[in-house]
């Protein structure tokens, strides 16, 4: 199956933006979970910071849901 590229004058760029961060996240997460708990807490303040650059952004709900998502994660991880 050859992928599709959308045309870019529909594609919303807030979803666009929301796709990279998300990925983003999950990068972390699993860089988190490979190389140990010692990274993790770096990880954790970096989605603070996150969280403080996004707080202007409007449609910021799914940003949260999205950054609480890795944080549940991370910290779940820590917890074992």
């Amino acid at each position: 199956m050859t992928p599709v590229t959308p045309d870019p004058a529909t594609v919303d760029p807030y979803e666009a933006v929301r796709a990279e961060l998300v990925k983003a996240l999950a990068r972390m997460v699993n860089r988190v979970t490979q190389h140990g708990k010692a990274e993790a807490q770096s990880a954790l303040n970096s989605i603070a910071e996150i969280r403080i650059t996004l707080a202007g952004v409007a449609k910021l709900d799914d940003y949260l849901e999205d950054l609480d998502a890795a944080e549940r994660t991370l910290c779940l991880y820590l917890s074992r």
